[in-house]
């Protein structure tokens, strides 16, 4: 691995509540952590699990041709990771999740009902990226190496997702894209970390697991922001004020992990939404200076991106009261 890989990775885990905001000077970076399978994937409050894995529930039901895509070419990566799932699961949690012959079992708890379902994928019907995502809170994405048999072939491109939580983009658009360009939009990435990043996807070891976190302030708390579909996305009409910025405004944090599949080479990513209000935010110890100061240090193309450019002010006037 070299120098710049080694120095964008760092060895360590964070547990929620995640608050990544870097110390200034902006700088974009991939901001990875290498860290141990047991986290994996987060399972924390049951509350908020029961309320996500149930408002996942709705979307598949309610808009399944928006929420899952797959490329005919992903389903051999996408049975590997239903596959890796289906052993770390039961075994990490087993308190939520059993898994006896062709059968798992999502237990019951608080607000939300016992599930069963059939992995044996020549009888069940569902594509096994498809189920996975419904065995877990994350988002899942399936990142397709490129084929250097064909001179087309245009970097890592996105060949499937369940994407039920999308912040402010829309799986329809990016699917069957490579990295570049899907993330053509975010500000500084082509000059600061696209070279970084791809040289990183294709040296990355198999079955290493890291993470890496992003944020913004949203004016409410829907989980699905599609910006197709018309999900809630606009700023309230009611002004938003150092006074009552604590009640209308959320941090939310994408905490992404990347793993690269043994027998495919293809990549997972799994996205979780973490929420919070403001008010409960400014409970940390010294978080609030740092969102504070991490607000005033974005440049304005990234406050465009992030949609705060309409909200730093109220939030930094609020902020600046702790």
């Amino acid at each position: 691995m070299s120098p710049e890989h080694k120095s964008d990775i760092k060895q360590k885990s964070h547990s929620p509540p995640h608050f990544p905001f870097e110390e200034p000077p902006f700088h974009l970076s991939m901001g990875l952590l290498k860290i141990p399978i047991s986290e994996w994937f987060e399972i924390f409050d049951l509350k908020e699990r029961a309320f996500q894995m149930n408002e996942k529930r709705k979307l598949l039901t309610d808009h399944h041709g928006d929420v899952f895509i797959a490329d005919s070419s992903s389903l051999s990566a996408s049975t590997e990771v239903l596959n890796l799932m289906l052993k770390h699961l039961p075994t990490i949690r087993p308190d939520l999740y059993s898994l006896n012959r062709n059968t798992l079992r999502l237990k019951p708890h608080t607000n939300f009902r016992e599930e069963l379902w059939s992995t044996n994928l020549k009888k069940n019907g569902i594509h096994p990226l498809d189920l996975a995502a419904r065995l877990v809170q994350e988002d899942l994405i399936i990142m397709k190496p490129p084929d250097i048999k064909k001179t087309t072939s245009k970097g890592w491109c996105l060949a499937a997702g369940s994407v039920a939580f999308p912040s402010r983009w829309n799986l329809k658009e990016k699917f069957g894209l490579n990295m570049d360009i899907i993330h053509a939009p975010v500000p500084f990435y082509k000059d600061q970390v696209q070279a970084t990043v791809n040289n990183f996807f294709n040296r990355m070891p198999c079955d290493e697991i890291y993470s890496r976190r992003n944020w913004s302030l949203y004016d409410n708390s829907y989980l699905r922001h599609d910006i197709v579909s018309g999900q809630p996305n606009k700023i309230n009409q009611k002004p938003i004020t150092s006074s009552n910025a604590g009640e209308r405004l959320w941090l939310r944090v994408e905490r992404q992990t990347l793993r690269k599949l043994k027998e495919t080479g293809s990549i997972l990513f799994t996205i979780r939404i973490h929420l919070r209000q403001l008010k409960h935010i400014v409970s940390f110890d010294g978080i609030a200076t740092k969102l504070s100061k991490a607000l005033s240090d974005l440049p304005p193309e990234m406050q465009a991106y992030k949609q705060t450019d309409m909200l730093a002010d109220s939030a930094q006037a609020y902020l600046n009261k702790y």
